[in-house]
């Protein structure tokens, strides 16, 4: 596979990315989201056409963080008005939540919840700490979808408060299987409830409303005396899938003795290190964390962020498992402009999708898409201001982007960015954007969710 180098030479002023409805390259984004403080977002199309949409937000400051659920039933032009899937009457939040279809057409939405039904204890009703990779221990709930709304949450767990970081994957008979870290029985009876703690790996198979074929990937540590601490050799980042051999393969991370974080790779038969961070310079991966992903060979591609501070640039690595070698998706190229965030995600027949959220602290930032198909990867500008002809690159690299709007007054950043694809192989996204309203002394932001087509 060759090598691309992308070398984003940024010149990024204040912009607004996505009013609630512009036109930019032939494509019109929607907003989604009710209350202005959307968080993550999730996009499934279905096998009948539909479009489904999954998203966190608060009504208001103060008030839980719950899963909204939104579809639409002609291709996204109109979207359904969002009605709650994760309140379940205890005054808890949720955090990233997730759609999957099973092989029969059932949908499920699937979250994990801060906080315990006990009414005697304050509910939880967010945290700042979350991320995609799972930061903050809860309990993994899932619903299933009936006709245009979802049934009553239910706990996919042994206790409450236990679990860590999880995936949702299908095996090569459509069934759902979802992937998580948690703490050992022993370990949550003992109160040692941190990530680093969370050393079982488990799975459990969804059938509609009930689930079970739960299986360990792991052995939890003993503590050196009872009731004492385990060892801190807990997972996080998980991220996986069933391969054509119905074998599961996923990367995870943990904190070795030494104090290095370690990402490794099962690859359905054994586990082996992937990639080793240099000592206390990994950064806040739960928020990025390494993604596994697989081409039309099915060979393994690990997506993740290399730490900056022993490189000559923020970047993004392509590492193919087969072939031991990693390309440079992404580096900037310029002075005080970082890479904040990224996401992946796998596509139909081994299609990738790889996006990123970049600028320097004080300015509008813009989105990037980098997309893999039969061994090349086409790029495209995912704000409007992505495209401006005051980027470079090298090779055949081009942008097809949005068009731009400027404006002094305020700065926009893109959060977070999911991509689904279509029966004919198109592609969309749910994006979350906050739009920083600035002036007299003061600022507000106001994060919304926006639906958009790429193709």
């Amino acid at each position: 596979m060759k090598i691309v180098f992308i070398f984003l030479l940024l010149f990024i002023s204040g912009c607004k990315l996505l009013p609630d409805s512009v036109s930019a390259s032939k494509n019109e984004e929607t907003k989604l989201s009710q209350f202005e403080k959307a968080g993550y977002c999730d996009l499934l199309i279905a096998k009948d056409g539909t479009y489904h949409t999954v998203f966190l937000e608060q009504p208001d400051y103060g008030k839980p963080v719950f899963v909204y659920y939104s579809s639409s039933t002609n291709k996204g032009k109109s979207w359904s008005a969002p009605v709650t899937v994760s309140n379940d009457g205890t005054g808890n939040g949720a955090s990233i939540p997730k759609l999957i279809q099973d092989g029969s057409g059932t949908i499920y939405a699937i979250w994990k919840r801060y906080g315990s039904s006990d009414k005697n204890k304050y509910p939880v009703n967010e945290t700042l700490l979350e991320g995609t990779g799972g930061y903050t221990i809860g309990t993994l709930f899932y619903a299933v979808l009936n006709g245009s709304s979802f049934g009553k949450p239910i706990m996919l767990a042994s206790n409450e408060q236990m679990q860590i970081s999880w995936f949702p994957t299908l095996d090569n008979a459509g069934k759902v299987h979802v992937v998580w870290s948690q703490l050992s029985d022993e370990s949550w009876k003992n109160g040692w409830s941190h990530w680093y703690y969370a050393d079982l790996i488990t799975e459990a198979t969804l059938n509609g409303g009930s689930f079970g074929n739960f299986k360990d990937y792991s052995t939890p540590g003993k503590p050196q005396y009872a009731g004492g601490a385990p060892p801190n050799l807990g997972f996080q980042n998980l991220s996986g899938y069933y391969d054509k051999q119905n074998k599961l393969h996923f990367i995870g991370e943990f904190v070795a003795e030494s104090g290095v974080k370690t990402l490794f790779l099962f690859n359905g038969t054994k586990a082996e290190i992937a990639y080793q961070y240099p000592l206390y310079k990994e950064g806040n991966t739960f928020n990025n964390p390494a993604e596994l992903l697989f081409d039309e060979k099915g060979n393994d591609h690990i997506i993740f962020r290399p730490p900056a501070s022993t490189l000559e640039s923020d970047q993004i690595w392509d590492f193919d498992v087969a072939t031991r070698k990693t390309n440079i998706l992404a580096s900037i190229q310029k002075s005080g402009v970082r890479i904040q965030n990224f996401q992946a995600d796998q596509g139909p027949n081994g299609e990738i999708a790889v996006m990123i959220q970049a600028s320097s602290l004080s300015e509008s930032n813009e989105a990037y898409g980098f997309f893999y198909q039969n061994g090349k990867w086409q790029t495209k500008g995912l704000s409007q201001n992505a495209s401006k002809d005051t980027f470079a690159s090298s090779g055949n690299f081009y942008y097809d982007g949005y068009i731009t709007a400027i404006t002094s007054s305020e700065r926009s950043l893109t959060n977070f960015i999911d991509v689904a694809w279509d029966a004919s192989g198109k592609k969309s996204m749910v994006m979350n954007v906050s739009i920083y309203f600035v002036g007299q002394g003061f600022s507000t932001n106001s994060p919304s969710i926006y639906f958009s087509k790429i193709d």
